[in-house]
């Protein structure tokens, strides 16, 4: 429901787009603490393996939802003990590119050609029956594309998924 709204304000032009320097591992620890107690139910090790020097030009308030809906969907498609890491790489062009790896029930093809688009009805249970609308990927690419971004995911049932997402490098230059 949450999702909906964003996407709501979004879509209306509520939600304005103010990107200043971020440090980007500090973004992600905070996330990641928001969501420790759901991690710490189902015995989930999160990891931030992002180096502390990356530094991002983003909205903050939009790359928190990305996280926080990136960093959700992982828990609640992991097996209980599973684990998750952040990491992140600089692209050629400018961008860090920031992936999510989870060792979780994975995305069959048939659900993977239809994720991030809004035309399609993309809903799943969670390991432990955990609701899913499909709503949050499509406020992750709106956001993300917001930024110049690209947002895509590789995945194989049974084996986990990563969801990989570009934002703009900040450089003091």
């Amino acid at each position: 429901m949450k999702n909906l709204l964003e996407w709501s304000r979004f879509q209306q032009g509520l939600i304005k787009f103010n990107p200043i320097p971020l440090n980007l591992t500090s973004l992600i620890d905070r996330n990641i603490s928001i969501l420790n107690e759901l991690a710490n139910r189902k015995e989930i090790t999160v990891l931030n393996n992002i180096p502390s020097f990356y530094s991002i030009l983003a909205d903050e308030e939009m790359f928190n939802i990305v996280i926080r809906n990136l960093l959700s969907n992982a828990l609640k498609f992991s097996f209980r003990q599973g684990c998750i890491r952040f990491s992140a790489i600089e692209s050629d062009n400018e961008m860090i590119q920031i992936s999510v790896n989870d060792t979780g029930t994975g995305i069959s093809p048939i659900i993977l050609a239809k994720l991030f688009h809004i035309d399609e009805k993309v809903s799943k249970t969670g390991t432990e029956g955990e609701p899913s609308s499909g709503l949050g990927l499509i406020l992750c690419k709106e956001f993300v594309e917001k930024h110049n971004g690209k947002i895509w995911v590789e995945s194989i049932e049974n084996s986990g998924s990563t969801f990989y997402f570009s934002i703009p490098k900040y450089s003091k230059n």
